[in-house]
């Protein structure tokens, strides 16, 4: 059964959304192994959005839906420009510290821990849908996110 809540544009709000999760992941029996994984981008995407679309007042939704073996997560973002967090270049994670740019570590992660990650603008409506899972057996190999380049 899915759950869902909305969310003020604040950081101040993590606690609440990570309380939300461990509600969800309890209550809905999803196993606990993925908690960490699902917080963590949850908090990366949650963060880009309060800190990225600064126009925007509108609450943030967050629905968590339990899937075979794994759970879904879609943050809905409303009175926002496009940003494809699926489209964003890779970091080279190769080069000395001195030689990198800042920004991008954050995604760049997420994309490599979770199973699939996806994005979906609506312009007519100006809002922002990013959804993404993880699964069990995405604990046991290299992940199958998004490929990035």
């Amino acid at each position: 059964m899915p759950t869902s809540a909305a969310f003020q544009r604040s950081f101040a709000s993590l606690s609440e959304i990570f309380a939300l999760t461990a509600d969800t992941f309890a209550r809905e029996g999803i196993d606990a192994r993925l908690l960490h994984t699902v917080d963590l981008a949850l908090e990366e995407l949650f963060t880009n959005m309060v800190k990225y679309s600064r126009a925007s007042d509108a609450a943030v939704h967050v629905s968590i839906v339990p899937i075979a073996e794994g759970v879904e997560v879609t943050l809905t973002d409303y009175d926002v420009e496009p940003f494809d967090v699926t489209n964003t270049p890779d970091i080279d994670i190769t080069l000395p510290i001195e030689q990198r740019r800042p920004g991008g570590v954050g995604l760049h992660l997420i994309r490599r821990m979770v199973d699939s990650i996806e994005y979906d603008y609506s312009t007519e409506q100006r809002r922002s849908r990013i959804t993404f899972r993880k699964t069990v057996a995405g604990l046991e190999g290299p992940s199958s996110a998004t490929p990035v380049p």
